[in-house]
């Protein structure tokens, strides 16, 4: 489910359209102005949608975030106004940051206190438990 549907407000908050008169690549989005960006802009009154003209050049969309993220720029080079439609709801659901990948290095740094789990491990059987005792100078572990 997107953001909007949640009732949670958008973090996107400006939308700067740059596109030519003449050009073919920008025949997609001279459509999107003409048909679709006023059912947009209605739906979603807190976004700030902004049109700028560019002759001689590929159009393009920059989407502003609240969230202080940098901006993205989106070529919308021979879009159609089905994939400008696509863009501007990924825009409207992101936060703005980038993905990042956590690695193994941001795990603790303390051993589990319930041991090392293994795959191929015998709980019916007697096995070892490990208790920890925490001290001023860090865990020590009884054996």
């Amino acid at each position: 489910t997107s953001a909007a549907a949640m009732g949670a407000s958008s973090n996107l908050r400006r939308v700067l359209f740059r596109y030519c008169l003449h050009s073919g690549s920008s025949r997609g989005v001279r459509f999107f102005m003409q048909r679709e960006i006023v059912p947009f802009a209605r739906d979603h009154p807190n976004i700030s949608i902004d049109l700028a003209v560019r002759p001689g050049r590929h159009p393009t969309m920059l989407a502003e975030f609240a969230t202080g993220a940098p901006p993205r720029l989106i070529s919308l080079r021979n879009a159609t106004p089905a994939h400008i439609l696509h863009f501007l709801h990924r825009c409207r659901d992101m936060s703005g940051y980038r993905v990042s990948k956590f690695s193994q290095d941001d795990m603790g740094q303390t051993p589990s206190v319930q041991g090392e789990w293994m795959p191929f491990q015998q709980l019916d059987q007697p096995h070892e438990v490990i208790h920890a005792c925490a001290t001023a100078a860090g865990p020590r572990y009884n054996e």
